[in-house]
């Protein structure tokens, strides 16, 4: 943890003084500008160095500008796309892939969703009907093969293990040995 009166540990001859400056970050032509942005500066250098929670505060806020520059969804806009459809992050996580935590992460603005994601979720919030056709149970056996899978809602599924064959059948379909 750094504090202020810190040896700088860029150069190792200055001493670090605290600052609370208004920090602007740029990306694609478009401007952030960050109040209250703690920083710690080398009188010898003039190195800066951010403060650590700092960092952590600023992080959703800067993710968040890159991805409306680009045209993605906020972390707030996927936190209110998964509450609509009723479904804890790890429930969205397991439905949609990207692993256990990858919907905090969204939701938290640590990481920012691919273009893929960002469509899949829109579909979503727009078409939640949709969500039955991805809301599927996997069971593997110990070599990881499929052997059966289960829809949530009004279909059945399975493959077999060895092929890997998925034959899709509704509840009202007969079934034939």
């Amino acid at each position: 943890m750094i504090n202020e009166g810190d040896a700088c540990p860029v150069c190792g001859a200055g001493e670090l003084t605290r600052k609370v400056i208004e920090e602007t970050f740029e990306y694609k032509g478009r401007h952030l500008t960050i109040p209250d942005y703690v920083v710690y500066e080398c009188d010898a250098c003039e190195e800066e160095i951010v403060d650590k929670k700092t960092l952590k505060t600023s992080s959703g806020p800067i993710k968040d500008f890159y991805r409306a520059v680009d045209g993605l969804l906020t972390s707030a806009e996927i936190k209110i796309i998964r509450q609509k459809l009723a479904l804890t992050q790890e429930e969205m996580a397991n439905i949609l892939g990207g692993g256990k935590k990858a919907f905090a992460r969204y939701e938290k603005g640590q990481i920012i969703q691919s273009r893929g994601m960002d469509n899949l979720l829109r579909i979503l919030d727009k078409y939640p009907y949709t969500l039955d056709a991805l809301e599927v149970r996997y069971k593997e056996d110990v070599s990881g093969k499929v052997i059966s899978m289960m829809r949530y809602k009004d279909s059945i599924a399975y493959a077999k293990s060895g092929a890997y064959t998925i034959t899709a059948l509704r509840e009202e379909d007969e079934l034939y040995g």
